[in-house]
């Protein structure tokens, strides 16, 4: 039995250009996804309070270290 030779791709092959809507569905795709991903206000409110209260606790224990070498 003979084989057929398999096609192979040339270095050459032009390549496809995208189209404006695939780019268009695309690019609203990630922003629903972005959408998605947003943390809401509250959350945010959240994160804002615990890195202030964070953020104070590192200032007391570096004060308290201070007056403890005093």
């Amino acid at each position: 039995m003979a084989q057929a030779k398999k096609k192979q791709a040339t270095r050459t092959a032009k390549k496809q250009t995208r189209s404006t809507k695939t780019t268009q569905r695309q690019g609203q795709a990630r922003a629903k996804q972005c959408r998605r991903t947003q943390c809401s206000d509250r959350d945010r409110n959240h994160i804002y309070i615990v890195t202030a209260m964070g953020m104070i606790t590192a200032i007391l224990l570096c004060a308290n270290a201070i007056m403890m070498m005093v």
